[in-house]
C-alpha cells in the first residue's frame, strides 16, 4: 500500500521507524524512544495482512534473535527491548501468536506454526489465575500478574477461554470498568477513561456476544452531535478531558460502528482519520497510531 507521497507503509517504516539491527522504536527518526513487543506484534498484523511475506519474514526473525527468552521450558517475550523487562503483556504475546498462526497457512511455513504454539504454551502454562488469564507474568520472580485488563481480551486469544467470561463485568453503565483485580476480587474503574480502551472492550465484548447498549447508545450521540470523538473522558459526566483525537481511536471506532451496523458512521470515522493524518506522513506519530491508521486504509 501506498502511504503518502508515493512511497509504501514498508518503506516508510524502514526508513523512519527502525534501527540499524531492523528493530522497531516507537516515535521516527528518535532511536533513543521504547522499543516494544507491542510494535512488533502490530506490524506482523499488518504485514500478513498485506500479504507480504518477505517483510514478514524478516519480522519473524528480529522476534526469534532479539525478543524470544528461553527460560524454564519455556519462551518469553519482554515488553520492552533495551531495558531491564522480566515481564511480558498478554495482549502483544496474543497479537504475535496469532500472526504466526495465520502465517504459518498463509505462507506455507510450519515453523512459524512451531513458534506460535511455543508462546501461546507460556501463556497457558504460567500466565493465569485458576484458568484466567492475567496481564503478565513475571519471570524473574516467577509469578503471575494479579489483573486482567479486559481490553486485553482480543478475539485472538485461543488459550485460556474461560478468561472471556470477565468480559461481562454485570455493569448497565456507559463506560466499561478496565481490569479486574484478582487480589480484591472486584471489577476497577478509573475517573478518566482511555478511548482506546473502551472500545477495544466494546469490539472485545460484541465478538463474544454481549450487548453494550449504554455504551453503544453514547457513543453515537457524541459522533453525531461532535463528529468526533476524543481520546480521553470523565467517566462520570462523559464529557471529553483532553482535546486530542487518536489515529487508533479512529481504528477501533471504525472496528467497531462496522460490527454495530453502522455503516456510514464508519465510513466518517475513516475520513476523520484521513483528514487528522494528512499527507505528511509519519510526522511525529507514535508507531502505534502509524500502524492502526495504514490498516485501517488498507482495509478500504
Amino acid at each position: 500500500m501506498v502511504n503518502g507521497q508515493g512511497t509504501t507503509v514498508q518503506e516508510t517504516v524502514d526508513s523512519h521507524y527502525v534501527n540499524d539491527d531492523g528493530v522497531i522504536h516507537a516515535y521516527p527518526d528518535n532511536r533513543e524512544s521504547e522499543y516494544l513487543s507491542e510494535s512488533l506484534g502490530l506490524y506482523l498484523e499488518y504485514l500478513l495482512q498485506i500479504e507480504d511475506e518477505e517483510n514478514f519474514a524478516k519480522q519473524a526473525a528480529i522476534l526469534q534473535e532479539r525478543f524470544l527468552i528461553e527460560t524454564g521450558g519455556q519462551v518469553f517475550i519482554p515488553w520492552r527491548l533495551y531495558e531491564e523487562a522480566n515481564v511480558n503483556a498478554l495482549i502483544d504475546d496474543v497479537r504475535i501468536a496469532s500472526a504466526l498462526e495465520g502465517a504459518a497457512e498463509q505462507f506455507a511455513e510450519p515453523g512459524y506454526l512451531e513458534l506460535s504454539r511455543k508462546i501461546s504454551s507460556a501463556i497457558e502454562d504460567r500466565q493465569h489465575q485458576g484458568g484466567i488469564a492475567v496481564d503478565y507474568y513475571d519471570w524473574s520472580y516467577q509469578l503471575a500478574g494479579n489483573r486482567l485488563t479486559l481490553s486485553y481480551l482480543i478475539d485472538e486469544m485461543t488459550v485460556l477461554p474461560k478468561s472471556f467470561a470477565m468480559l461481562d463485568a454485570g455493569e448497565t453503565e456507559v463506560f466499561f470498568p478496565e481490569y479486574y483485580d484478582f487480589d480484591e476480587k472486584r471489577y476497577v474503574k478509573s475517573d478518566e477513561v482511555h478511548m482506546i480502551d473502551q472500545l477495544l472492550i466494546a469490539v472485545n465484548r460484541y465478538d463474544r456476544g454481549i450487548e453494550s447498549p449504554e455504551f453503544e447508545n453514547w457513543l453515537i450521540e457524541e459522533w453525531v452531535n461532535q463528529g468526533q470523538v476524543a481520546g480521553r473522558y470523565e467517566r462520570e459526566t462523559g464529557k471529553p478531558t483532553v482535546g486530542y483525537e487518536s489515529l487508533a481511536v479512529y481504528y477501533y471506532l471504525w472496528q467497531y460502528f462496522e460490527r454495530i451496523d453502522q455503516s456510514e458512521f464508519a465510513k466518517q470515522a475513516v475520513q476523520r482519520a484521513e483528514s487528522l493524518a494528512g499527507e505528511e506522513l509519519p510526522g511525529d506519530l507514535h508507531f502505534f497510531d502509524f500502524i492502526h491508521y495504514q490498516m485501517m486504509m488498507d482495509e478500504q
